[in-house]
């Protein structure tokens, strides 16, 4: 199975960052929340991008003193895959394939909350293309197209 991940972080002036992060092996959000904030480097947004093929994406947003927010596009097929402890999720309860979590993650940097939910949904587009839409709208697209 092939997934693509990124990492993408800004501090107080705005400007993202690609960053590195290993997000293989977590058991639970609290500790994709403690590599990210590292691998984030002290900067005071990160936003996790995590792909499957063209099945499904999440986003996993951390901001200094919150708690992380978490995006799935499609809840079985993430649940059931590697990453699925790690964005809270178990495939004993998430058997709905839809999206699921919190879809106001990045409301604030261009995506509304219907918008995300319909780039998820089934007459969305594809998961690239869905990736693609968030990043150009927060600004990151050209950090995002160099990874």
């Amino acid at each position: 199975m092939s997934y693509f991940t990124a990492l993408l972080s800004r501090n107080g002036g705005g400007t993202w960052r690609a960053r590195d992060v290993d997000v293989e092996g977590h058991e639970d959000v609290e500790s994709l929340t403690q590599a990210v904030r590292l691998a984030s480097g002290g900067d005071a947004h990160a936003l996790l991008l995590l792909e499957h093929e063209d099945e499904w994406f999440a986003l996993a947003r951390v901001d200094d003193g919150d708690d992380t927010r978490v995006f799935v596009s499609d809840a079985a097929a993430a649940a059931a895959s590697p990453y699925g402890p790690a964005l809270g999720l178990d495939p004993e309860v998430d058997e709905d394939s839809e999206p699921s979590g919190d879809s106001e993650v990045v409301a604030d940097a261009g995506t509304p909350s219907e918008e995300l939910l319909r780039l998820a949904g089934e007459d969305g587009i594809g998961v690239s293309e869905a990736v693609a839409a968030v990043a150009e709208a927060a600004g990151f697209g050209e950090v995002l197209d160099a990874m």
